[in-house]
C-alpha cells in the first residue's frame, strides 16, 4: 500500500515510495528506474557535503539486487561526475581509505523528470571515432598503448575509445564548437571518466624507485612526455603500427627489407 506522504516531502516519488528504493520509472508500468538515479537521490537526502561513505554502505542502502554487483555500482557512481556531482576517492584524495569516498558537491537531481536530459553530451558517431583512431594510429595519446597491447599491471587487454583534448563543458564556456581536432584515442583506462577503474592505484614510492633503472637518455624522454601529459608517436612507432598489420608472409618481407637495408647478412 502506499505511504501517505505531504507534497512537500521532496525525499519520495507521488507513490510515496524513497527516490532511492524505486526499481520502476514513476507513471510507467515496467520502465526500469536506473541505478544512477537511485544512487543520486540516497547521497542527496541522506549525506551532507563532506561526509564520506563506502561501497558496502551504498549496497546496504540500495536493497539486495545490487548487494553482489560491486563493480557495476562504482561505475554508476563514476557517473554521476558527468552530473556536475563530485565525488573524490583515494585516487585523488589521500585522506580517504581505499574502498572510501567523499561526497564533495552535489550536481543535478537526476532522478526527477527531465533533469537527466540536462547532462546529455554529443556522442561522436562509428565514423568520427574510426577517423579519430586512424589519425593516432590505433593508440593511446596518452601512454602510448595499442589494442594488441596488455596492461603491466594485470596483464588485462588494452580497449581503445576516445576522448576530448579540451573537455566539452569549458568548450560550451567560451562559446567554441567541439570538433574533429578536439578528439584523441585514449585506452579506457586513461580515458578521464573510468580512470579509477585500475584495480591498484601506483604507490608514489614504487614508482620512484622504477625511475632509477631508467638511463639520462630514458628519464630525459619520460621527462618530455610527463610535461605533455601523453606520449607522442615517433615515426617509427608510426611505421610499426602500419607494418604489425600485415599479413604474416609481408611482415617477413618488410623484416627482410629492414635487414636488407642495414646489411645483416641471413
Amino acid at each position: 500500500m502506499p505511504v501517505e506522504t505531504s507534497e512537500n516531502d521532496e525525499t519520495r516519488a507521488p507513490d510515496g515510495t524513497p527516490w532511492w528504493d524505486l526499481t520502476i520509472q514513476p507513471g510507467t508500468k515496467a520502465k526500469p528506474f536506473g541505478q544512477e538515479k537511485r544512487l543520486a537521490a540516497w547521497l542527496w537526502f541522506n549525506k551532507i557535503l563532506g561526509d564520506t561513505f563506502t561501497m558496502r554502505e551504498l549496497r546496504a542502502a540500495l536493497g539486495p539486487d545490487i548487494a553482489d554487483n560491486a563493480e557495476h555500482l562504482n561505475r554508476r557512481l563514476r557517473e554521476l561526475r558527468k552530473c556536475d556531482w563530485s565525488i573524490p576517492s583515494q585516487r585523488t584524495d589521500s585522506t580517504l581509505a581505499q574502498d572510501e569516498y567523499r561526497l564533495k558537491a552535489k550536481g543535478g537531481q537526476i532522478w526527477l523528470p527531465g533533469e537527466r536530459d540536462k547532462y546529455k553530451k554529443f556522442a561522436p558517431s562509428a565514423r568520427i571515432r574510426r577517423l579519430v583512431m586512424d589519425q593516432d594510429g590505433s593508440r593511446c595519446r596518452i601512454c602510448g598503448l595499442g589494442p594488441d597491447d596488455t596492461y603491466y599491471e594485470d596483464g588485462e587487454r588494452v580497449r581503445l575509445t576516445i576522448g576530448h583534448l579540451v573537455p566539452q563543458e569549458r568548450l560550451k564556456s567560451r562559446g567554441a564548437r567541439d570538433d574533429l581536432s578536439n578528439w584523441r584515442t585514449e585506452c579506457s583506462r586513461c580515458n578521464e571518466t573510468v580512470r579509477d577503474e585500475v584495480p591498484d592505484p601506483e604507490q608514489l614510492d614504487e614508482v620512484l624507485a622504477g625511475l632509477k633503472r631508467l638511463t639520462a637518455k630514458e628519464a630525459g624522454q619520460l621527462l618530455e612526455w610527463m610535461r605533455k601529459g601523453e606520449r607522442p608517436r615517433s615515426r617509427v612507432d608510426q611505421a610499426y603500427d602500419r607494418a604489425r598489420r600485415l599479413a604474416t608472409p609481408d611482415r617477413d618481407r618488410v623484416i627482410g627489407n629492414l635487414a636488407e637495408r642495414l646489411g645483416e647478412k641471413g
